[in-house]
C-alpha cells in the first residue's frame, strides 16, 4: 500500500513540470501581465466600445511577448473591434498587419515589413489616420491617405481571441486563430500618438493624458476574470464567457427598467 502511494506521488510530481509553464520576465513597464492560451483566449468589454465616436485618429499600443509564432496562413488578433479596426500578427513572414474601416480614404490595409522576434517583449503599435499604420519597438511602417474617419461600431473591444472579419471583405490572408502569449500595458488613444518612421519607445507604465480613452495595466492577479480600465471611462475587460453572461444580464436588467 505504501509503495503504491509513493508511486502515485512520484507520478503526479512528474506531471507538474508538464502542466505548469514558466512566465516570461516582466515587461519593460513592470507589474503584471495578461496571459492568453487555450484556456484563457481573450478578454473583452461587456458593452460596445465608444459606439458613436467617429475617430479622426486612433493609436492602439501594447507590450507583447510570445514564444511560438502563428503558423503560416494563420494570423493572431492583438487588438480589435469588429467592423472598425484590427491589429494582427501574420504567420506569413511573422509581421504585423493593421486594418481600419474608414470613410473618405483608401489604403486601409497594411501588412508586411520587418519580422517580429519571439521570446522578447515588443512594443507594438497600430496607428489609424483614417487608414492603417503599424510598427514595433520604435520603428513604424508607412501609412497613407489621411482624411475621413474610422466608422462607428456597436461591437465590444477585444484583446486576443478571434475578431470576426467580413467574409466578403476579409483583409487578411489565412485563418484567424487564437493568440498564444502575454500582453501588458494596453492603451488606446484618440489621436495619432507616434509619427513614423521612428519614435521613442515609452518608458515605464503607460500614463493617462487628455488623449487616453482606454488603458489597462493588467496588474491584477494572474488568471483574474476582470481587468480595470485605468482611463476612467469604465471600459473594463472580462474573460470570455463572463463577458457574454454579463452582457446578457445587463440587457435583461435594462429591458426590465424600461418597462
Amino acid at each position: 500500500m505504501i509503495q503504491r502511494i509513493i508511486l502515485i506521488c512520484f507520478f503526479l510530481l512528474t506531471l507538474i513540470p508538464l502542466s505548469t509553464k514558466a512566465l516570461p520576465p516582466p515587461s519593460p513597464a513592470g507589474g503584471g501581465m495578461l496571459q492568453l492560451d487555450r484556456n484563457h483566449d481573450f478578454v473583452a468589454t461587456i458593452e460596445a466600445w465608444f459606439p458613436d465616436e467617429e475617430f479622426d485618429g486612433l493609436t492602439a499600443e501594447a507590450w507583447l511577448y510570445f514564444e511560438e509564432p502563428p503558423k503560416p496562413l494563420t494570423f493572431w488578433s492583438i487588438f480589435g473591434q469588429e467592423g472598425r479596426f484590427n491589429l494582427i500578427i501574420h504567420g506569413n513572414g511573422m509581421s504585423l498587419g493593421a486594418w481600419g474601416d474608414s470613410e473618405n480614404a483608401d489604403g486601409e490595409l497594411i501588412i508586411g515589413g520587418q519580422p517580429l522576434p519571439k521570446e522578447k517583449w515588443l512594443h507594438v503599435v497600430a496607428i489609424y489616420d483614417a487608414s492603417a499604420g503599424k510598427g514595433f519597438n520604435g520603428m513604424g511602417g508607412n501609412w497613407c491617405c489621411p482624411g475621413g474617419h474610422l466608422i462607428k461600431s456597436d461591437e465590444p473591444l477585444q484583446i486576443g481571441g478571434i475578431v470576426v472579419q467580413d467574409p466578403d471583405q476579409n483583409p487578411f490572408i489565412g485563418d484567424n486563430v487564437k493568440l498564444r502569449g502575454y500582453i501588458d500595458e494596453a492603451r488606446i488613444s484618440n489621436t495619432v500618438r507616434y509619427v513614423g518612421p521612428k519614435w521613442e519607445i515609452p518608458k515605464g507604465k503607460f500614463e493617462v493624458d487628455e488623449h487616453t480613452i482606454s488603458l489597462w495595466h493588467f496588474d491584477e492577479k494572474l488568471g483574474s476574470m476582470r481587468f480595470e480600465d485605468a482611463s476612467g471611462n469604465g471600459y473594463n475587460l472580462w474573460r470570455k464567457g463572463l463577458a457574454v453572461e454579463a452582457q446578457r444580464k445587463l440587457t435583461t436588467t435594462w429591458g426590465q427598467l424600461k418597462r
